[in-house]
């Protein structure tokens, strides 16, 4: 699932958007005077800000390349083809890489490491992006040099570069097992509610003879792998520091996912008119905004509870 946000109780997402971005405010942050200063233009952020900025570039031409548009509104079908919550991720490194802490002036290694992974992007593989984000967010985890708005940026790319490249990798590994044990947990319940219902591997079979086959892109996966990308996003941008709070809020999130979809997929599995109604129908676009909202709106109101806390 390709999740993304349709619509929703606008008055509730602005309410909790807005004490979120209330609460990043109050931390320290570059102005704009200072943006444009030399102290900046030669600061650590500024830096790794410019090396970002070649890596969305060149994220952005791959996808469009690869759609090979033929008019304009092609081009922009392409780029709406990305998330809203990659989008949202992107946003926030840039946030606060712009953040970071314009006095500490980058040195010798921070210049080669930035230009040396950025020259990456010239090798002709889609790979190559993810893995010079991956290296440049690992990069800026283990040396913030104190300040903790890069550590959060490094933070948030690492995960982007997780959900975009490497989850997919991992998901090769591990989608044998993985779609046998959720069509299992399917396939059980179906089984408690209707007699003479079956499952083997990862096909389940109703009573009425009517079949269904989940297919790597109906794991719950990927629904995950999304919520905690957003997840991940929003607390960075609010806080600068892990809680154990965090991890039980990521944990809560990506076990609501599981189940939505789980629950989906048993809709599927009773009868041709549900399959068609939750797989490719209405029924698909209520998931997609359901799940979206409930990450968006849970993320939100958890870092608006720590901050309250805090």
């Amino acid at each position: 699932m390709d999740t993304s946000i349709q619509s929703g109780a606008p008055g509730t997402v602005v309410e909790l958007a807005g004490a979120a971005e209330s609460s990043f405010d109050k931390q320290q942050r570059v102005a704009g005077s200072d943006v444009g200063s030399a102290d900046y233009a030669t600061s650590r952020a500024a830096v790794f800000r410019w090396a970002v900025v070649i890596l969305l570039a060149n994220q952005l031409l791959a996808i469009v390349k690869g759609s090979a548009p033929v008019t304009p509104l092609d081009t922009i079908t392409s780029l709406l083809s990305v998330g809203v919550f990659q989008y949202m991720a992107w946003y926030a490194v840039f946030r606060l890489l712009g953040a970071g802490e314009r006095t500490k002036t980058a040195s010798n290694r921070d210049w080669v490491v930035a230009l040396g992974l950025c020259l990456m992007v010239f090798i002709p593989t889609p790979r190559s992006v993810w893995v010079a984000a991956t290296t440049i967010g690992v990069y800026l985890i283990l040396t913030p040099d104190g300040d903790r708005k890069l550590r959060s940026a490094g933070i948030v790319l690492l995960a982007l570069s997780v959900q975009e490249f490497w989850g997919h990798q991992l998901f090769e590994v591990i989608a044998s097992p993985l779609l046998r044990a959720e069509t299992a947990v399917v396939g059980t319940i179906l089984q408690t509610v209707q007699s003479g219902a079956y499952w083997q591997d990862n096909m389940i079979t109703a009573k009425s003879g009517w079949g269904i086959v989940i297919y790597p892109y109906c794991s719950s996966f990927h629904n995950v792998s999304l919520a905690l990308l957003c997840w991940v996003t929003i607390s960075r941008l609010v806080s600068d520091t892990w809680h154990g709070r965090d991890y039980a809020v990521a944990g809560l999130i990506a076990a609501a996912m599981i189940s939505m979809n789980m629950t989906r997929l048993l809709l599927m599995s009773f009868n041709e008119n549900l399959y068609h109604y939750w797989h490719g129908g209405a029924g698909y676009q209520i998931f997609a905004i359901t799940a979206s909202l409930f990450v968006l709106l849970a993320s939100l109101f958890a870092v608006r509870r720590a901050g309250d806390r805090g």
